[in-house]
């Protein structure tokens, strides 16, 4: 008997949106389904991502027929996908005793924002909110959501932190067994055509990145402090990487899907993305999803070539500012590409405290000598509210993902004071002065550094937390800052 199915949308949308894929579920035979659309508002600048989940918990819990049973399923598309995280992770009881995590079964993301998007911090103007704010005459009147904006944009302090719950916590919310949902995750593999064209950028489904879609992710730390410590509290290397999906977590890629853009993915559902989703709410085992996504990743084969081929001047539905942003790579235009690759960069003291005034550039070794990985800057975005966190774009050449190719991480920082400095140290571990005019801070990654893991992986999400000391300055004297009279 199938369970009750949740559909969640996205910003600035409605219920609505989701009646192509109910009637084509419908068609399938999946009825009976107890269908519950949910409508939710976004457009409100006081309301949060957690509100909203949080406001889904009380509807849950006051519509009978949900409160009474004990397991549903759920569908959602772009920031449909936040709130029910949300949802999972405002719960305070651990995962083991989590009882949303046992009653979402299974959890369908159609281009969802999982990392944000990169329109989110243009809709937080003026002119986003004629474009996509409340035109409601009351309270909220040319509202564009200011705080559910401020969670979408890339690199926000709210993405970087449910991560670190639900994605990369010592107990996955998303893991291989039946006591957590689990997975699946498509987006369309072309931007948006004709007038909404204004809003694509590179690699994206016009809204969504495809490198920040999928739940597979993982941290890397750059600890440049004196003494590194764990988050144990013992001593650690300078650089340390948490494993990809293990038996524990659950494989979750994107699917792509051919011919659909973030709109037309759920507008004009593809039939065997259809099928496939119906397929999938059937999933009850790890053998069951394993088998389930082998098939899955076959259909979207086709819709992956697209993605690897490296977009030039003729880019279907690009934007002149968009080109401008990968200008210096047009050297790869039509080339095949390993793909599309997200690093979410936080730079903090040994405090906790922000580090906003940073630079990180990674070098790579051509012909024998050290020259700017120039992929690494597709696109930069820094977190409008808090510049310590900023969001990479990489576009990765073919070839790149193999784990043998030499990198070198430059980092510099100042604190824009003369009597206060940042220190680092790198790996010939010296103690670097790191200010306004000072050399960079270099970590070295040889090749095969990583074993046969690589830093660079397709149509990921990486995070990267870079620490450093923040020492009264002269160092090596009392500092003008505190002095005896």
């Amino acid at each position: 008997m199938p369970l009750p199915l949740l559909l969640i949308h996205g910003y600035s949308a409605t219920g609505l949106d989701f009646d192509p894929i109910c009637k084509k579920l419908r068609a399938m035979g999946e009825d009976p389904i107890d269908l519950n659309v949910g409508n939710y508002i976004s457009l409100n600048n006081e309301i949060t991502i957690k509100d909203i989940a949080e406001g889904m918990e009380r509807a849950i819990q006051l519509t009978p027929k949900l409160a009474a049973v004990d397991e549903f399923d759920a569908i959602v598309h772009s920031t449909g996908m936040l709130v029910v995280r949300s949802w999972l992770t405002n719960h305070p009881a651990g995962v083991g005793t989590n009882t949303r995590l046992k009653r979402l079964k299974h959890l369908v993301g159609l281009a969802p924002a999982t990392w944000g998007s990169p329109q989110a911090h243009k809709g937080r103007t003026w002119l986003g909110a004629l474009v996509k704010g409340s035109k409601t005459p009351g309270p909220d009147f040319l509202n564009a959501g200011d705080e559910v904006l401020d969670g979408l944009e890339l690199g926000s302090r709210f993405t970087w932190d449910l991560a670190h719950l639900d994605l990369l916590g010592p107990d996955p919310y998303f893991g291989t067994g039946a006591d957590t949902p689990y997975v699946a995750v498509f987006i369309g593999n072309t931007p948006y055509d004709g007038i909404a064209s204004v809003a694509n950028d590179p690699g994206t489904d016009g809204t969504v990145r495809w490198a920040g879609c999928g739940l597979n992710t993982r941290k890397i730390t750059l600890d440049l402090t004196h003494l590194p410590i764990g988050t144990d509290g013992k001593p650690t290397e300078r650089v340390t990487i948490t494993p990809w999906a293990t038996d524990a977590r659950l494989n979750v890629p994107m699917i792509a899907v051919e011919g659909r853009n973030h709109g037309t993915l759920i507008s004009d559902p593809d039939e065997e993305m259809v099928g496939l989703i119906a397929d999938f709410m059937k999933v009850g085992s790890s053998a069951d999803y394993d088998k389930w996504l082998e098939g899955a990743q076959k259909f979207g084969e086709k819709g992956l070539a697209t993605m690897k081929i490296g977009p030039g001047n003729d880019a279907s539905g690009m934007t002149e500012e968009a080109l401008k942003l990968v200008g210096h790579l047009l050297h790869l235009a039509g080339k095949p590409l390993d793909g599309w690759q997200q690093f979410v960069v936080h730079a903090r003291d040994e405090r906790g405290d922000p580090v906003t005034d940073y630079m990180i550039e990674v070098y790579t070794r051509v012909d024998g000598k050290w020259q700017k990985f120039e992929q690494m800057y597709t696109d930069v975005h820094a977190y409008t509210t808090d510049p310590s966190f900023r969001c990479f774009l990489v576009q990765l050449p073919e070839g790149i993902c193999g784990g043998e190719v030499p990198l070198q991480i430059h980092i510099g920082a100042s604190t824009g004071t003369d009597v206060m400095a940042y220190q680092g140290y790198g790996s010939d571990e010296n103690m670097t002065e790191m200010r306004a005019e000072s050399d960079p801070v270099v970590i070295a990654i040889p090749a095969g550094a990583l074993g046969k893991d690589s830093l660079f992986h397709p149509f990921t999400t990486t995070l990267v937390e870079i620490v450093l000391n923040r020492e009264p300055y002269p160092f090596d004297s009392i500092s003008k800052i505190f002095t005896w009279l």
